[in-house]
């Protein structure tokens, strides 16, 4: 949507106090680099999927340092 707002609510449950935060590190030319070498399979990810009805699970289980580095919602 071009020059308008977006407004989502939070899924049921999440407080405003919990903030997602992401980086940009690099430039777009490494950003191409470091894909190509993802499909080469020279770069492993560390995630973790969790279902969108286990948010809980996930926020739980990084602040405890379980797990994967990152969590991705799956709908």
């Amino acid at each position: 949507m071009e020059g308008g707002a977006a407004h989502a609510e939070p899924p049921g449950g999440l407080a405003s106090e919990i903030n997602f935060i992401g980086n940009l590190v690099g430039s777009y030319t490494g950003l191409c680099e470091l894909m190509v070498l993802a499909a080469q399979g020279g770069v492993r990810l560390h995630t973790a999927m969790y279902p969108l009805d286990r948010f809980r699970d996930a926020l739980t289980d990084l602040d405890a340092g379980r797990g994967r580095v990152r969590a991705v919602f799956v709908p």
